[in-house]
């Protein structure tokens, strides 16, 4: 699933986000699972291979009803269409900011799973605005601690992807597009290589995570017994 070679745009990003999410995944993951705001499906094959049966749905159906793997159903993560703890597990892979209720979309996560039921969630920090105009928000991690908390959720863990250092550069290869207008990719594309490159070194080297471009939370639907006790 990572974008490519070095060369690529969001290359390191995209390599950091489906490190972090498989290690997640295969952590936490089982039973039935839901996947929100599930897009063109790039962790459809890691999902269905982590629980006993995999549903997507999806509610952009004019940017995503071409792509090669359709939702099962195309609905809102606003207005969920299933019962009340129908799932084991929920995903959403960088969707919540473009929700503009995101508490309403985690309270009906929380809704749909059973007691017990995990939640594995990516939601940006620090990125340039994206698929306008429905981008609406960037969380911290106590943002998103605290969303999850009010919806009546218990959090395990936000973790950042990565720190400063893929921040600036991720944010510097998006920047290197500007002047592929003008034909430049012979110049841009190495640029972005050895930005990147050297973005993942120094970040191993020296992690300023309060800078962090991206977070990963787990959190899981209290039981009867945690909730009494």
């Amino acid at each position: 699933m990572p974008n490519g070679t070095p060369f690529s745009v969001n290359w390191l990003v995209t390599l950091l986000h489906v490190r972090h999410v498989t290690r997640a995944v295969r952590a936490a993951a089982g039973g039935r699972l839901l996947d929100v705001g599930c897009g063109s499906r790039p962790f459809a094959e890691l999902l269905e291979s982590h629980c006993e049966r995999s549903l997507a749905i999806e509610v952009d159906r004019r940017r995503y009803e071409r792509s090669r793997l359709l939702p099962d159903a195309w609905a809102s993560g606003l207005q969920l269409p299933f019962l009340d703890a129908t799932f084991d597990t929920a995903v959403s892979f960088q969707v919540l900011e473009h929700v503009p209720q995101p508490e309403c979309m985690l309270a009906e996560i929380q809704r749909v799973l059973k007691p017990g039921g995990v939640l594995v969630l990516t939601a940006p920090h620090i990125w340039g605005i994206h698929e306008e105009p429905e981008d609406y928000y960037r969380y911290t991690p106590y943002g998103l601690r605290y969303l999850a908390e009010t919806a009546g959720l218990k959090v395990h863990s936000v973790t950042p992807l990565a720190g400063f250092w893929v921040t600036m550069g991720a944010r510097f290869t998006q920047y290197f597009t500007q002047f592929e207008k003008f034909h430049l990719h012979p110049v841009t594309r190495p640029l972005m290589a050895i930005v990147q490159i050297t973005s993942l070194i120094l970040d191993s080297l020296h992690r300023v995570d309060s800078d962090a471009w991206n977070h990963l939370l787990v959190a899981h639907k209290p039981t009867l017994a945690e909730g009494t006790s």
